[in-house]
């Protein structure tokens, strides 16, 4: 019997009792009876609990936990960050600090019980584990490494801060460097290695296919649909009933056409735009009606609730819904009779919304471009040669001016570059580019923010339409006003750089400073440095506006093949349009999407952060496949151990070590955040233009070192 696990149960049973208790009483708890070698183990972990100074021995023989930790005993659940352990209470506003020594056998997402040892400054706590009360469950990818005939895994997430041995009967045919799942089987004794078995190869380590694979167990994403969500999905007809197209809006004869990437599969929304007798404009905005294929409480729904949102690997998408409604169904392909929800939009001669109508249509799209081709002919200045061409010019103009409009009343110039690749047949990165916004995807950019505003606009309509004194339920976009803090952080770092930051709490003065990037080597830098100065959008059911594009009413309506919200909200939309709901149900729609929110956020920042990981995995293949060759760039960040440069036309980011700085012994100046040469005084600071070698790539870890050539500017 291991000592360490019977200190544990030992702490429990005073713990839960609350009282003092006999040696017998103990054991009994227990079940260990005298004069065994377990009641000898028994008698070993008191004699250490009380040398811990955790319990005490009292002069009537009874034991019972030091009278401090009554109060000093907390259970919360771990984190692992950044190499410490932070525990989470609902005793406490911060998290308990617990140094990487004292965190007993605990891992990340454990429910464990805290000893506190103190206060550091500003009151932040620390203390020790001294119980796992509840063993989370522990997957995780690693590699499998030989030494003197024993294996381990070596865990690629920090988070598991420890390697594990793995018994050759548990490696399932793993060999030195594959990379493997594995799972924790136990770990009782902190002096020793915790226990793992394989789960699954995954295959060798560094190879690109095994590295994406990593990342989709990483992130736990969901690949295959469950036999009962295809089988509901196969079973759906594929042709629309005669008395559904005859109850709705007939739009087949319109001019409607969609624009999307030129590698998209699934197109969920079209466009079209009509100049009217009166000189006014009508948009309409008509998406892939979904909610009429999945219905809730079906095993369709219950998927895409758990998916939450389509996630976009760079070498595969990983959808939402099944591909008969993904790529079929629900996808306005050209010349196919889709169910969709249309919204009309009229605006006057000043860009003012004067009327609208949200309805159920259906629709046959006339074209399927794409922004590439939408690009070219825009910027092209040729007379158009159809009537699309000729719509074409007319959305662009107004989209324009909707956009101008919109950035003088309040939403903020925002910027996101997104890097994107050219894959071979093997989804083997061959070169990286630029996705920037063009004057085509501002075009829908804009036709979808009027829809989706419209949309929630409605909602407060119906509202004081029927004069409720509740809010009706609804799935809100929403943007918190920016932390001033952050800001104000932010706004002194770029005084440090000498860059004019004077006042940065409004949306003008913000889109006044990020004007002077315009056209500058380290613009996409300083739009970065912003947006994580920002609050996250998030969905919610309680409406706040949204801070970043200057609404007070925002949702998302327009890809419900790709998000569950936009799937909620056109329900709602539809049950409103009946009739409002009795006060029964409307507090059952509440609950529906108050859980409908919470999890389409979480489930959104998973995605982001897979994509993310799935871009940098290919900006380090391609940084591999570079070793030796010489880039320029820009410097991005600046720390106590070197310089992080984003490098010119394979866009990866690698770090020059400040040892390999050789022409001056530098000095980080953290007031500055810059690097300085003691002797000569020579600086490198974030903007600043260097010449570099990839000298160095670990695939695995997603590192890239570099070397200076040459200082540019």
């Amino acid at each position: 019997m291991q000592i360490y696990k019977l200190e544990q149960r030992i702490i429990s049973i005073l713990r839960d009792s609350g009282k003092p208790m006999r040696l017998q009483e103990i054991s009994r708890r227990l079940r260990i009876l005298p004069k065994t070698k377990e009641y000898s183990y028994l008698l070993k972990a008191i004699e250490n609990l009380i040398t811990s100074n955790i319990i005490v021995k009292s002069t009537r023989r009874r034991y019972h936990l030091q009278e401090y930790l009554h109060d000093a005993l907390i259970t919360g659940i771990l984190k692992i960050e950044h190499g410490k352990g932070l525990v989470y209470s609902d005793e406490f506003e911060k998290p308990i600090t617990i140094k990487r020594k004292n965190l007993f056998t605990a891992f990340n997402g454990d429910k464990v019980l805290v000893k506190l040892l103190g206060t550091k400054d500003k009151g932040n706590q620390y203390g020790e584990v001294i119980e796992i009360v509840n063993r989370a469950e522990h997957k995780f990818i690693g590699t499998i490494e030989e030494d003197a005939g024993l294996y381990f895994v070596v865990p690629s997430d920090e988070k598991y801060y420890v390697d594990f041995v793995v018994p050759p009967r548990k490696l399932k045919k793993a060999k030195n460097g594959s990379r493997v799942v594995a799972q924790l089987i136990e770990w009782e004794n902190p002096s020793k290695s915790p226990i793992a078995e394989v789960v699954q190869i995954l295959g060798r380590a560094g190879d690109i296919a095994t590295e994406a694979e990593r990342i989709i167990y990483e992130f736990n994403l969901p690949i295959e649909f469950p036999d009962k969500v295809q089988k509901e999905a196969a079973s759906i007809p594929e042709n629309i009933p005669k008395s559904e197209i005859k109850r709705r809006r007939d739009l087949r004869d319109k001019l409607i056409f969609t624009i999307d990437p030129i590698d998209a599969k699934d197109f969920d929304d079209a466009v079209s735009l009509e100049r009217l007798p009166n000189g006014n404009y009508l948009l309409g905005v008509h998406i892939a009606d979904v909610s009429y294929y999945v219905q809730p409480r079906t095993e369709l729904d219950k998927e895409a609730f758990r998916r939450g949102t389509s996630v976009y690997l760079v070498d595969q998408v990983i959808p939402m819904l099944p591909e008969k409604l993904s790529n079929e169904l629900c996808s306005l392909k050209p010349n196919r009779v889709r169910l969709a929800y249309s919204v009309f939009m009229e605006f006057d001669t000043h860009l003012n919304r004067i009327g609208y109508e949200i309805v159920e249509s259906v629709i046959k799209s006339k074209k399927r471009l794409n922004y590439d081709w939408v690009y070219e002919f825009l910027k092209s200045g040729r007379k158009p040669q159809n009537e699309i061409e000729e719509k074409l010019l007319e959305m662009n103009e107004f989209a324009q001016q909707l956009r101008k409009k919109r950035f003088t009343q309040g939403g903020i110039e925002f910027e996101t570059v997104e890097v994107r690749f050219v894959l071979d047949e093997q989804k083997n990165p061959i070169s990286a580019y630029l996705k920037e916004s063009t004057v085509a995807t501002q075009l829908i950019e804009e036709f979808m923010l009027a829809a989706n505003r419209t949309v929630a606009e409605h909602i407060e309509y119906l509202k004081r339409k029927h004069k409720l004194k509740v809010e009706l339920p609804f799935i809100y976009r929403i943007h918190e006003e920016p932390n001033l803090e952050k800001i104000k952080g932010v706004v002194n770092f770029f005084k440090m750089l000498s860059i004019n930051a004077k006042n940065l709490t409004s949306a003008k003065a913000i889109n006044k400073f990020l004007k002077q990037f315009e056209g500058r080597p380290e613009k996409p830098i300083v739009h970065q440095l912003l947006i994580r100065a920002m609050q996250k959008a998030i969905y919610s059911s309680e409406n706040i506006g949204h801070y970043g594009l200057g609404f007070r009413f925002y949702t998302h309506f327009t890809s419900p093949i790709r998000r569950y919200p936009d799937l909620v909200v056109h329900r709602l939309l539809k049950l409103y349009a009946n009739g409002i709901p009795n006060e029964d149900e409307l507090t059952r729609l509440s609950k529906i999407v108050d859980i409908a929110s919470d999890q389409s956020s979480e489930r959104e920042i998973v995605a982001m952060e897979a994509e993310r990981e799935s871009v940098k995995l290919m900006l380090t293949i391609l940084a591999n496949e570079n070793i030796g060759k010489d880039f320029t760039g820009t410097i991005s960040g600046v720390t106590n151990f070197g310089l992080f440069v984003v490098l010119d036309s394979i866009y990866t980011e690698g770090l020059i070590p400040i040892r390999d700085l050789l022409d001056d012994y530098y000095i980080y100046d953290e007031k500055n955040i810059r690097l300085v040469g003691k002797r000569k005084g020579k600086v490198y600071k974030f903007g600043d233009r260097v010449a570099t070698r990839i000298v160095e790539v670990d695939v695995e870890k997603r590192k890239v070192w570099l070397k200076l050539v040459e200082y540019l500017s």
